[in-house]
C-alpha cells in the first residue's frame, strides 16, 4: 500500500505526530488512516508558519525550518535555513540550504533582498535632487549623519524634505 509516509518524513520533535514532505506540506496522520493537511499562515515577515502541538503546548513554526531539519542534513551545525530564490513562501527542499548568519545576510544582499547600510536611495521631494545614501543627503545639506538618518527613519520630527525613494 502507497502512501503520503512512503514520501514524507516525520517533523522532529514532534514523535510522529506530525509529517512534512519535500514541498514543504505539514501532514497530521489521523487514527483512521486518513491523512490532514496541518494550516499553514504567513506571519508578518512574510514566512510560513505552523502551529504544532505537543504534550498540551501549542508551537509555532517555521515551515522551511521543518523541511530542512528533515531533508537537509546539517554537518557544520548552521543555526540559519536560507532561501535560495529569496521567495520566503517556497519551502521546497531544492530551494533550502542550512547557512550561518553571515552567509545569510550576505545572500540577501547579493540577491538585492537588502539594501546595504547607509545605501537607501533618497529624495528631496521639495527640489527633486536624489541622493545615493543617506551620507550623500547629509553632507549635501550639512547635517550630521546620525540626525539625518533618525529624520528619515522617523525617530525625530523631519523639518527636511527629505525622504526614501
Amino acid at each position: 500500500m502507497n502512501t503520503f509516509f512512503d514520501h514524507g518524513k516525520p517533523v522532529p520533535g514532534f514523535h510522529e505526530k506530525y509529517f512534512v514532505d519535500q514541498h514543504g506540506q505539514i501532514f497530521r496522520p489521523m487514527k483512521n488512516g486518513c491523512i490532514l493537511p496541518v494550516h499553514t499562515r504567513i506571519d508578518r515577515a512574510g514566512y510560513n508558519t505552523v502551529r504544532l502541538f505537543k504534550e498540551g503546548r501549542t508551537h509555532t513554526k517555521f515551515v522551511h525550518r521543518l523541511v530542512a531539519e528533515a531533508y537537509l542534513p546539517n554537518p557544520e551545525k548552521k543555526c540559519c535555513v536560507n532561501h535560495l530564490n529569496g521567495a520566503k513562501t517556497d519551502n521546497r527542499v531544492e530551494n533550502l540550504e542550512w547557512v550561518n548568519r553571515s552567509e545569510n545576510i550576505q545572500h540577501a544582499y547579493n540577491t538585492g533582498l537588502l539594501s546595504a547600510p547607509g545605501k537607501r536611495k533618497v529624495e528631496d521631494q521639495c527640489s527633486g535632487r536624489q541622493f545615493s545614501s543617506i551620507k550623500e543627503a547629509a553632507d549635501y545639506y550639512h547635517i550630521p549623519y546620525s540626525t539625518c538618518k533618525n529624520y528619515l527613519s522617523g525617530r525625530y520630527p523631519n523639518p527636511t524634505c527629505l525622504s526614501y525613494s
